[in-house]
């Protein structure tokens, strides 16, 4: 489905490729395929009641960690816990409302996430619809080569997928000795003796199967983690 047109999903080598009508420009539809196809970008289009009217692979398994989903007649709230639903159904009305794209970063299933909203400037129904594009950080993409000055957010919500395990003192440790500050250091800013930091550590390490401070800093580096993230509400998907 590009954005002017109306397309339907059709089953291929991919389990979510579109197939465009027979009056579609033929550049238009090579560029959705293109953009819908790139490896490492997401790509999903949802309307203000959180429809869901495509999703591609590289989505599904950024907000499912599967691509064996079935979303054909689905809203995001049958996936994604209630508060985090809320807040992105608030993004898109805004986008829709504005007429202007919106970057929002989070943290999702224990993922860095940069997820780009656009209007959807539509001639025919259905109308309000926003394309979604969303990637980890550490994916290339054809969307860096493009300077965009965009309004961005940052989600009020977490999940910090298996970190979640941490109590909250533990991920603040974390998060200090992943940056490469010393145990005194961390006493010294969480206002606790060098031997409780110590205790921590070794919970983390047996909570995470840590096997030394490298994987500690390889965690904390990968997932984008700052002492900001560890006051974010964690998302309760119970």
């Amino acid at each position: 489905m590009s954005p002017n047109s109306h397309a339907s999903e059709t089953k291929t080598h991919q389990k979510h490729v579109l197939r465009f009508d027979a009056g579609e420009s033929a550049l238009t539809s090579v560029a959705w395929a293109a953009i819908a196809q790139t490896p490492g970008v997401g790509v999903s289009i949802t309307d203000t009641k959180g429809r869901l009217i495509f999703v591609n692979d590289t989505a599904l398994v950024l907000f499912s960690g599967t691509t064996d989903v079935d979303y054909e007649g689905k809203t995001i709230a049958d996936f994604l816990p209630p508060k985090f639903v809320d807040e992105r159904l608030a993004l898109i009305a805004k986008v829709i409302r504005e007429g202007k794209p919106i970057r929002l970063t989070h943290i999702y299933l224990g993922k860095p996430i940069e997820s780009t909203l656009w209007p959807l400037k539509d001639n025919l129904p259905p109308h309000d619809r926003v394309l979604v594009v969303s990637r980890t950080p550490s994916e290339a993409s054809l969307l860096q080569a493009i300077p965009l000055e965009l309004e961005s957010v940052e989600s009020k919500y977490i999940d910090l997928g298996p970190l979640n395990i941490l109590t909250k003192r533990e991920l603040e440790v974390l998060v200090l000795l992943g940056h490469g500050m010393s145990i005194p250091r961390v006493a010294a800013i969480l206002h606790r003796s060098p031997k409780t930091i110590e205790r921590h550590k070794t919970s983390i390490s047996k909570k995470l199967s840590l096997r030394g401070q490298s994987e500690l800093v390889y965690i904390v580096t990968m997932m984008g983690l700052e002492m900001s993230d560890v006051q974010r509400e964690r998302l309760d998907k119970d």
